[in-house]
């Protein structure tokens, strides 16, 4: 289930975020060790996801800003790329 719009979709269809030891990080493969949290591949979830503080919810942690800023630089980065394959 995404955290920013609240509905339900395949593993697949999803981002996952993990909580590591070094802050909160993309999982692009689902598989790292962690408390994981889903957002779908789009804009407006992201948005709404980095904005709030939903991931820091879901995921039972504080991010730092710098932590905050590199996870919105790796999705937009992200976003673009599955915006020029699709």
């Amino acid at each position: 289930m995404c955290i920013a719009c609240q509905e339900s979709d395949g593993k697949r269809d999803l981002i996952r975020l993990v909580r590591a030891a070094d802050g909160v990080l993309l999982d692009q493969s689902g598989k790292r060790a962690g408390r994981g949290a889903y957002v779908h591949p789009q804009v407006n979830c992201w948005e709404k996801a980095l904005a709030g503080s939903l991931i820091q919810k879901a995921l039972r942690t504080k991010i730092s800003a710098e932590n905050l800023m590199t996870l919105s630089v790796s999705v937009s980065t992200l976003l673009q790329v599955s915006d020029e394959t699709a």
